[in-house]
């Protein structure tokens, strides 16, 4: 007979495995894992068509340590800037993971040194974890992505946030997880929903937009897109849809077209919006030795990719496996640690999209979680930081 406490148990222990393998953990409760396509799978990192796991760091992408002569700023100060604005007049502008900005003005002529600046209290904008950001108006106010309000306008003179978009106009879906930013030359604003999944608070008190992206790398959620918002209009437009997690935004130097991100398959989607093609979409890079995060013009006229954690096995492996998939996600920021190695990495792609160049920090030594890398016309390259501390910059 087995004895009573140890039949309890097992019952128990059933009842919860049972609860794992039926629903995704909390925000993601409403969901189940998804079969992935065939052909998707066939992208993913270590398959046929996908890059190679451990990546292949030889050629243009060839291991070296340029990241570890950059200076690292702010470090315990401010915490989780996805990003790093650079106004005219050359003042930093960082918003952490708890929705603060911060402002820092240089103390020297070599442009790697700052102070923040004291005077006031950092700005507040409110519940809700700022991703990709720009500044505008001559650095009188920022364009932001907010992964809870959507796309926000926030006046630095005033100190007023307004709400520009929340929802797609034609059919009213909200948008739940916007990432990253970027603005034409004629004012139009291109940016990303990650995901239509939504992103909750955690114990530490800040918005979990790591935990978000690991519970939708489970439930192999491809429901990313590319949105368009007119400012003259106030129209949001859908222009890219099933992308699998859509991240950074990044328009090119001629205006032709909108680089965004597809962090899940590691590459680099290309919009067209003038010529022969335009209103179609490509692959404009693939294959690259890192899960890609932030894009952003480089001063030739190229992009700068953060590249903002190492390649991983895990989706491959799991990846027929749904009922698994949703059981380990309940563990998913246990096992983010093991996945998710220290390493600083970004990739430098030509006009055209060819990777041509990189910059590396292997283990992570001084430079990590690069998640957005920034140029300035005289060859400074900050970087955002969104799992770490502080943020960096390197003289190219």
């Amino acid at each position: 007979m087995v004895p009573w406490g140890v039949a309890t148990t097992a019952v128990l222990l059933s009842l919860w495995t049972y609860r794992l393998l039926e629903r995704m953990p909390v925000p993601y409760d409403d969901r189940v894992a998804e079969a992935i396509p065939a052909e998707r799978i066939a992208l993913l990192p270590g398959n046929d068509k996908g890059p190679k796991v451990p990546a292949d760091l030889t050629g243009v992408f060839a291991e070296n340590a340029r990241l570890k002569s950059g200076r690292n700023l702010f470090v315990g100060v401010i915490e989780g800037a996805e990003s790093v604005a650079v106004t005219p007049s050359g003042e930093l502008q960082m918003l952490d993971k708890f929705g603060y900005l911060h402002r820092a003005r240089p103390t020297d002529g070599d442009g790697l040194s700052f102070e923040l600046l004291k005077d006031t209290a950092p700005l507040y904008i409110g519940p809700g974890r700022p991703l990709g950001y720009h500044s505008v108006e001559d650095g009188k106010a920022l364009l932001v992505c907010d992964s809870l309000k959507g796309l926000l306008r926030v006046d630095l003179e005033l100190g007023t946030i307004q709400v520009l978009a929340n929802r797609i106009t034609a059919t009213g879906q909200p948008l739940n997880y916007v990432n990253d930013l970027d603005v034409a030359d004629d004012g139009m604003v291109y940016f990303t929903s990650s995901t239509a999944g939504i992103v909750s608070r955690n114990k530490d008190g800040f918005y979990d937009t790591m935990r978000s992206y690991m519970y939708n790398l489970f439930a192999s959620d491809a429901s990313g897109q590319l949105l368009s918002y007119n400012p003259k209009t106030r129209e949001v437009v859908s222009l890219i849809q099933n992308i699998y997690f859509a991240n950074g935004v990044a328009v090119s130097a001629d205006g032709s077209f909108v680089a965004v991100v597809e962090t899940n398959l590691a590459r680099v989607r290309r919009y067209w919006l003038s010529g022969p093609k335009k209103g179609t979409h490509e692959v404009m890079v693939d294959k690259l030795p890192g899960y890609p995060d932030g894009i952003s013009r480089s001063r030739d006229g190229g992009f700068w990719v953060a590249l903002i954690i190492q390649l991983s096995p895990m989706p491959k492996m799991l990846a027929a496996f749904p009922k698994v998939r949703q059981f380990i996600s309940h563990f998913a920021m246990d096992i983010l640690p093991y996945v998710a190695k220290p390493w600083g990495c970004v990739v430098k792609l030509d006009s055209s999209g060819k990777a041509v160049d990189i910059l590396m920090d292997r283990n992570g030594e001084v430079v990590r979680s690069v998640s957005a890398a920034i140029e300035t016309a005289d060859g400074r390259l900050f970087l955002g930081n969104l799992g770490g501390s502080g943020v960096s910059v390197v003289k190219l």
